[in-house]
C-alpha cells in the first residue's frame, strides 16, 4: 500500500491562511514552473446572491492548526443531513474530525472565516467502504435547518442517459460550487462554474489517476477564448449538478483532481447515484432516514386531454417506494389551477380523506400502490384546468423532483390550434419558409383556419396563386377545416430584389376560440444566402429544453496508475485558514 501522501489524487480541500486577510500559503493552480495561472472555482463567475439557498460551507476546527480552520463546500439534503466528502471529515495529520470541531453554514454567498459562528455539526457519518478517495461520501447531522429550495439526487436511469449522450448535449452540462482555490487565492464570494461531463471510459483515457466505477468526471475540453475551468483546492465537499435550475438535480461530489487545477485534465466527484442505498442505510441508522418516494402518472400521460365541459376524467397515478426505507404516512396533496369551476376529487381513499383536497391512501409504503382521482369541469365555461399532485410522507426525501405531477386538462368545446414556421432554404435573393398549423384537440374540428402575415415593402410571395393567398398587409392563406388531431402545412416561397433579411410574423386564425390560446403566432428571419440583414429578431417560439437525463457520477479511487514524466498530482488537504 502507498504512504499517505504518495502519488494520490489531490483532494480538493484547502488548506489556507488568514492572516490580516485571507492568503494561500500555497498556491494549488499554479504551474510548476512558478509561473502562476489566470484567475480561474478556476475560472468560474460570482454565483448570484440567493440563487443556491441549499449550498453550504464547512468549517473544521482543527486542533492541529494554531487558531486555524480547514475549509470545504457541501449540500443542504434534507433539514437535518448535509452531504460533502469523506475526506473533508479529517484532521490535516489524518484523524478524523470531531463532530463538535465541524461547523456549518447554509445559503450564504460570502465565505465565513468565524468558524465557531456556523451551525456544529450533531454527528459525523463516513460512507462505511470510504477508503484512498473511493466512496468519498459523508453525512453531517446538524439541527432541524428547512429552506426554500432543495436538491434531489440524480437517478442512475439518468446518469446512464448522460453515459450515452453525445458531447453537444454533455457540453457544459454540469455546474460546480465553491469557495476554493481560483488561481489568485481562495475566493471570498461563492463561484460557480460550468463543465463538460466526461463519460467513464473517456475519463480513463484521459486522466492519469485511477477512476473507479464509484467516480464521475467533469473538465472544461473546449474552453472559451482561452478561460480555463475546474474545481480546486477549497472546492471539496461541494456540489456537481445538473443544469441550473434552483433545484437541481446532484450528480457528484468535488472529491479529487491533479495538482495543477484547470489543464482541461478531469476531475473525480463521487458518484451519487451509486450511493444512494449507503445514504439511506447512514441515515437509517442514525434514526432519521432518508427516503425515496416516488409518484408517476400509470398511463402514457398526453401534454393535454381535451374534454367537454361537462365531462369526468378520472386521472390514475403510482406511488413507489424506490428505496429500502419504509415510508409511512405518504401524503397526496391537490391542486386546480386555470380552471374556475372545476374540481377534483380522490377515489378510494384507503386512509380518509385531510384537509381539503389532501388524501393519504396507506399507513406505510413499502412497495407501490395506485390511486385514482377524479376531476369535473361541472358542465363551466372554456377551462384549461392544470392538475398538480404533491407527494409527501413522515420521512424527507432525497428526490423530490420526484414527488410532483402535473397533467393539464382543456374543458372546451372548441378547438386547439398551434403554429410553427421555419425557414427551409435560401439563396440569394429567394426564401423558402415552411409554416405549419395544427388543430391539437382530440374532440373538436377547426373551421375556416388560415395562415396570416404582413410582407414588408420588397418582399414578394411568388406562389400566392398556387397556394390561393390573397392581400398584402396581411397576407392571408386558407387552409380550410382542419379535422381534430390533423395539420396542414404550407410552403412559402419568398422572393426579394434587395436581399434584405427581415423577420416576419406568422399568425394562425380560425372561425372558433382557440382554447387555449397562445400559441399560434411565429417569427421567423427571412435570410438570403448572400444577403444583409436589415431588421431581425429570434423567434418568438419556445427554446430547446433542458435535457433532464444529464448526470455526472465521479466518486472515488481504488488503485493508483503511474502518473507521466512531469505531471503532478493535486494531493493536498483542506484549506488551511488562520487567523493571526
Amino acid at each position: 500500500m502507498l504512504r499517505r501522501g504518495l502519488i494520490m489524487p489531490c483532494l480538493r480541500v484547502l488548506l489556507v491562511s488568514l492572516i490580516i486577510k485571507v492568503a494561500l500559503m500555497a498556491p494549488a493552480a499554479q504551474a510548476e514552473d512558478n509561473t502562476t495561472a489566470t484567475p480561474r472555482i478556476v475560472g468560474g463567475t460570482d454565483a448570484p446572491v440567493n440563487r443556491w439557498p441549499w449550498m453550504a460551507q464547512l468549517a473544521i476546527v482543527d486542533p492541529n492548526l494554531t487558531g486555524g480552520f480547514l475549509l470545504c463546500g457541501a449540500s443542504q439534503l434534507s433539514t437535518r443531513w448535509i452531504l460533502t466528502a469523506a475526506h473533508c471529515l479529517e484532521y490535516s495529520n489524518g484523524d478524523p474530525a470531531e463532530a463538535s470541531n465541524v461547523y456549518v453554514f447554509i445559503g450564504d454567498s460570502d465565505r465565513n472565516n468565524s468558524p465557531r459562528s456556523g451551525i456544529q455539526a450533531q454527528q459525523l457519518l463516513l460512507h462505511r467502504q470510504y477508503a484512498r478517495l473511493n466512496h468519498d461520501l459523508a453525512l453531517i447531522r446538524i439541527p432541524a435547518r428547512s429552506n426554500s429550495e432543495w436538491p434531489s439526487i440524480i437517478t442512475l436511469d439518468d446518469h446512464n442517459s448522460l453515459e450515452r449522450s453525445s458531447f453537444s448535449q454533455r457540453d457544459e452540462a454540469v455546474t460546480a460550487l465553491g469557495w476554493g482555490e481560483t488561481g489568485n487565492g481562495i475566493s471570498n464570494d461563492l463561484q460557480e462554474v460550468q463543465l463538460d461531463y466526461i463519460p467513464r471510459s473517456q475519463c480513463r483515457d484521459l486522466s492519469p489517476l485511477t477512476i473507479s466505477d464509484f467516480v464521475i468526471c467533469a473538465a472544461e475540453l473546449n474552453p472559451v477564448r482561452g478561460r480555463d475551468q475546474d474545481t480546486c483546492f477549497g472546492d471539496s465537499g461541494g456540489p456537481l449538478f445538473l443544469g441550473r435550475d434552483r433545484s437541481p438535480w446532484l450528480a457528484g461530489i468535488t472529491s479529487f483532481g491533479e495538482q495543477i487545477c484547470a489543464t482541461g485534465s478531469p476531475g473525480g466527484y463521487t458518484h451519487l447515484a451509486a450511493e444512494t442505498a449507503e445514504i439511506e442505510a447512514l441515515t437509517a441508522g442514525a434514526g432519521f432516514p432518508l427516503v425515496d418516494l416516488n409518484l408517476f402518472w400509470s398511463f402514457p400521460a398526453p401534454n393535454r386531454f381535451y374534454l367537454t365541459p361537462s365531462d369526468n376524467k378520472t386521472l390514475t397515478l403510482t406511488l413507489e417506494n424506490t428505496g429500502a426505507n419504509l415510508i409511512t404516512s405518504p401524503t397526496l396533496s391537490l391542486s386546480l389551477s386555470g380552471g374556475t369551476l372545476a374540481s377534483a376529487q380522490w377515489s378510494n381513499c384507503n386512509g380518509g380523506l385531510l384537509s381539503g383536497n389532501r388524501c393519504t391512501p396507506v399507513s406505510s409504503l413499502s412497495g407501490s400502490r395506485t390511486q385514482s382521482l377524479s376531476v369535473s369541469g361541472n358542465n363551466s365555461q372554456d377551462q384549461v384546468v392544470t392538475v398538480a399532485v404533491q407527494g409527501s410522507s413522515d420521512q424527507e426525501d432525497y428526490r423530490r423532483r420526484n414527488n410532483r405531477l402535473e397533467q393539464v386538462i382543456v374543458f372546451s368545446n372548441n378547438p386547439d390550434i398551434a403554429l410553427d414556421a421555419r425557414l427551409t432554404g435560401s439563396s440569394s435573393n429567394r426564401a423558402s419558409v415552411s409554416v405549419t398549423l395544427r388543430n391539437l384537440s382530440t374532440l373538436n374540428a377547426a373551421t375556416g383556419t388560415a395562415v396570416q402575415f404582413t410582407l414588408p415593402v420588397g418582399m414578394n410571395l411568388d406562389n400566392a396563386a398556387t397556394l390561393g393567398c390573397t392581400g398584402t398587409s396581411p397576407v392571408q392563406c386558407p387552409l380550410g377545416t382542419l379535422a381534430p388531431g390533423a395539420g396542414k402545412v404550407i410552403n412559402l416561397r419568398i422572393s426579394s430584389p434587395s436581399s434584405i433579411a427581415r423577420t416576419l410574423t406568422f399568425q394562425g386564425t380560425l372561425n372558433e376560440r382557440d382554447v387555449p390560446s397562445g400559441d399560434t403566432f411565429k417569427q421567423v428571419l427571412v435570410s438570403f444566402s448572400t444577403g444583409v440583414t436589415a431588421s431581425a429578431s429570434g423567434s418568438s417560439g419556445g427554446g430547446g429544453s433542458l435535457w433532464i437525463g444529464l448526470l455526472l457520477p465521479l466518486a472515488a479511487l481504488g488503485l493508483r496508475r503511474p502518473l507521466p514524466q512531469g505531471r503532478a498530482l493535486n494531493c493536498g488537504n483542506a484549506a488551511r485558514i488562520s487567523s493571526a
